[in-house]
């Protein structure tokens, strides 16, 4: 007859390193949905300044053109600003989100950038780009346009004398 004291439980050393494992396991494989999920939203980014500049290539390679283009952005993706950090002035409206936007930048190489995801830490590494062929002027030196469930819309337009694509609001 086996002994035992009224609450001692004995267990064995295969059975806590089998516990171990199993919680090394689950960890692991959060780890891993989680950064696949990550990778999802990053692709996602790029694929909008990807069709984002070919819309601008379009319009710019027309002799004259005024569309409205809709194009697909994160949820976590709040606004998309353009214009100039460093001598840019933000309209009240969105002089938070410009400062976030330099304090945000302040430890990376965005020099020329002209385009910016707002809020940055969302599209990290993807928060400034630079977009060739445009003109913001129509927006002011810096304008930030909302985004409607994981849309944003953005007027396009060129007339014939012109060099550069305008962007504006729809």
């Amino acid at each position: 007859m086996i002994c035992m004291k009224r609450g001692s439980i004995e267990i064995s050393f295969g059975m806590i390193f089998s516990v171990i494992i199993i919680i090394v396991i689950i960890g692991v494989a959060v780890y891993a949905i989680t950064a696949f999920l990550n990778i999802g939203e990053s692709a996602e980014i790029s694929l909008f300044y990807q069709e984002l500049q070919k819309s601008v290539d379009d319009a710019w390679t027309s002799a004259t053109t005024n569309r409205v283009i809709s194009l697909s952005i994160p949820d976590s993706i709040e606004m998309v600003c353009f214009g100039s950090l460093a001598t840019g002035t933000a309209p009240d409206k969105y002089r938070d989100e410009m400062q976030e936007l330099k304090e945000y930048s302040s430890g990376f190489q965005q020099q020329n950038t002209n385009t910016f995801l707002y809020p940055s830490s969302k599209a990290g590494d993807f928060a400034f780009k630079k977009l060739n062929k445009i003109d913001f002027s129509s927006l002011g030196t810096f304008d930030c346009l909302e985004t409607r469930n994981g849309k944003i819309s953005i007027r396009l337009s060129k007339s014939e004398f012109e060099s550069l694509v305008k962007v504006g609001r729809e």
